[in-house]
């Protein structure tokens, strides 16, 4: 949505900004509702407050002004709302190109569909067909669960080629630039992604087991997790036999019984994300089945032995994996305990601009600071830091230079750093890290 304001004034500029990220909030907000049960209430439970510039340590505040500091902190929430919308929808670009459930169409790789339209600048003939078809099911998404989100996120007006094609270009324009420029920044304006997987919590298991030789008498009962994720549709190998989930909340629970960090009596696990369809899916969860159905591609033997052990903390093994998952992928059922299921509640929060009142013993952020560059860094940060209690702990996979010295302005300290080896990879090895740090 562009609205022209060259002859207004810049307080009239404003004004419509705002109106205009007003809309398209209101509208992805409507659209992840989807997810969302009445329980979504529950949310409200957390108490968040916008962070001040009051706030911010000394050492920090040098790097803002007092008196601008509240019109930051409207841009940097007008720009959320963008690239939660941009993610959203490169969600819907990624299903369309890669999903076989409402076509017969041959699947489309994102990144080779990327570098097909860079080099030509037209959308290839196999994307319209794919994408004539995608606009075809949001008329009757019969039950399924991806689709009837996407029909409630595309407005009937933007229900057409034009439309979808400009996403399309967009998405790629992202996707080129970070598999074939290899820009370095460029996850630092894209738009916000809830992609999850099995194997990024593998590494929180690397570092919580550091944690546990290091600190083997810790006691973990109040733990947040920042960003959560949820694998509604990934940019590649998307897999859409089962229904979307949000499970690091579980896993990490899992990893702390495991290790002895925590009793299932008195943990308790917050999670926050700017995405309510992630909110929602975490509040309704232990008012359902319950049911995790965990997949991923097999990695090292450590990592395989890692996979085949989870849960066994927190539930039992389920039911079989649906018809339709790829039979060389490492395959898990939970069924987890109500106790561990109510012990997880969910509440909309966006890391640079706001806080929980609460503190806690241990946080946890993967692919979530990758996200953020200069200010939005600095706060998202700060506001981490404000929500441990002094010698708590925190997770993260960011180990930019900045990010580590921006860390220690607000107080954390460096204990470890590690590359984790997921898996050889049919091209490269894959690897993970993990930023392992204490609040002084």
């Amino acid at each position: 949505m562009f609205i022209a304001c060259h002859n207004t004034t810049s307080r009239t500029r404003e004004i419509v900004a705002d109106r205009m990220m007003q809309v398209a909030g209101t509208l992805v907000l409507l659209a992840t509702m989807v997810w969302a049960s009445a329980d979504i209430a529950q949310a409200g439970q957390l108490n968040a407050v916008g962070i001040r510039f009051e706030d911010l340590p000394p050492a920090l505040a040098k790097r803002f002004d007092g008196v601008s500091f509240p019109g930051l902190i409207r841009d940097l929430s007008r720009e959320t709302l963008r690239r939660e919308r941009d993610g959203e929808f490169d969600h819907l670009i990624a299903y369309a190109l890669q999903s076989n459930q409402f076509t017969k169409a041959s699947r489309v790789e994102p990144a080779i569909s990327a570098q097909a339209f860079a080099q030509s600048a037209l959308v290839p003939s196999g994307v319209r067909l794919r994408l004539r078809e995608f606009l075809q099911a949001l008329s009757n998404p019969a039950g399924n669960p991806r689709l009837e989100y996407f029909t409630r996120l595309v407005p009937a007006r933007d229900r057409n080629l034009d439309f979808l094609e400009g996403e399309y270009r967009r998405t790629m324009s992202f996707l080129y630039a970070k598999e074939f420029l290899h820009e370095t920044h460029a996850y630092e304006t894209r738009g916000y992604s809830t992609d999850t997987q099995v194997a990024a919590n593998y590494v929180i298991w690397n570092a919580l087991s550091v944690l546990k030789r290091t600190n083997p008498d810790l006691r973990v009962r109040r733990v947040l997790l920042i960003g959560p994720g949820m694998d509604l549709a990934p940019r590649t190998e998307l897999i859409d036999a089962v229904p979307p989930q949000s499970f690091q909340p579980y896993l990490v629970a899992d990893a702390l019984l495991t290790l002895g960090f925590s009793a299932t009596p008195d943990l308790e696990i917050d999670c926050v994300d700017i995405n309510e369809r992630v909110v929602g899916f975490i509040n309704a969860f232990s008012k359902g089945q319950r049911q995790l159905e965990l997949y991923s591609a097999p990695g090292t033997n450590d990592y395989n032995h890692y996979f085949q052990s989870l849960g066994t903390k927190i539930g039992q093994l389920g039911l079989p994996i649906p018809a339709g998952m790829p039979r060389d992928l490492l395959t898990r059922s939970i069924t987890v305990e109500p106790s561990v299921a109510e012990a997880v509640h969910a509440s909309e929060l966006n890391i640079s601009t706001q806080r929980l009142t609460g503190t806690y013993d241990l946080a946890i952020a993967t692919n979530v600071l990758l996200y953020f560059e200069s200010a939005d860094l600095a706060l998202a940060l700060c506001n981490t830091a404000a929500m441990l209690r002094t010698g708590a702990y925190f997770i993260h996979n960011d180990i930019r230079p900045e990010t580590e010295a921006d860390a220690q302005l607000v107080g954390f300290e460096m204990l470890q750093a590690r590359s984790v080896l997921v898996a050889e990879g049919r091209r490269a090895p894959l690897y993970d890290t993990f930023a392992l740090t204490r609040k002084r």
